[in-house]
């Protein structure tokens, strides 16, 4: 059930939000040698594509405007096959290129916050990390300009209600692994605010039915289970989820 990354089709969207709000300025090749290694590497089909064009466009043209952009394609990939260490990496690198890069924040705070466990040894530094990133690209989000006129308004809310709620999923998973139930609950209802995820909605009610509060549990996989367009994999979860807390609950009285 993990999901918290960008999806491919908006990595062209998300390179030019993260370098014109960076820069105030569209990212542009400049030559058609580098356009052409950029389109390569948004139009990859495949992870280990997209690990190859990202690094041939990097290798090819060091100056690049898209090299923020194309360590975030590579940590996406690497996120893809389960690799979180080159996810990581790779992440830190797109925002060294741009710190103002939030689908990498996004990325590094979910990536960080879910590979953690309560008896790592280095769990409070991976989780005050995952925070600061995910609060991070919160604030950058609040004051990011909608970079190409051809973008819609509601596309470009769209886009950054989507990023939000993946932060907003950290900071929720942050405080699962610190069993701080209601906080992480609170941060996954403010990500369904921000775009109205039913995995989101999951995650609520699996937070609920940890802290024993089956009625609420009950009520957050309802919705997700209800949510518009819910796809039948999440659909079936939410389910399975609510006969769990219905079984719990009933076995709690």
């Amino acid at each position: 059930m993990k999901r918290f990354r960008v999806p491919v089709i908006c990595l062209a969207a998300a390179a030019a939000a993260t370098m014109a709000n960076a820069q105030n300025k569209q990212p542009r090749p400049k030559t058609q040698a580098e356009a052409q290694a950029v389109q390569a590497m948004l139009q990859a089909q495949d992870p280990d594509a997209r690990i190859k064009a990202a690094d041939d466009l990097v290798t090819k043209f060091g100056k690049t405007d898209f090299k923020s952009l194309a360590f975030y394609v590579e940590a996406d990939a690497y996120q893809q096959k389960n690799d979180n260490a080159k996810t990581i990496v790779f992440a830190e690198q797109a925002l060294t290129a741009d710190p103002m890069n939030f689908d990498a924040e996004v990325l590094l705070a979910n990536v960080l916050a879910s590979s953690t466990r309560d008896t790592d040894l280095d769990k409070d530094e991976k989780l005050s990390r995952a925070a600061k990133y995910a609060n991070t690209a919160i604030d950058n989000l609040k004051t990011a300009v909608k970079p190409n006129p051809q973008m819609t308004d509601d596309q470009w809310t769209a886009y950054k209600g989507n990023d939000t709620a993946q932060a907003y999923q950290a900071l929720g998973t942050v405080a699962l692994v610190n069993k701080k139930y209601d906080d992480a609950v609170a941060n996954y209802q403010k990500g369904v605010e921000a775009n109205p995820d039913p995995l989101l909605m999951i995650r609520a009610g699996r937070a609920l039915l940890a802290a024993k509060k089956y009625d609420d549990a009950i009520t957050w996989f309802d919705k997700a289970i209800n949510a518009p367009g819910v796809p039948d994999q999440l659909k079936t979860i939410a389910t399975s989820d609510k006969t769990r807390a219905t079984t719990a609950k009933a076995q709690a009285k």
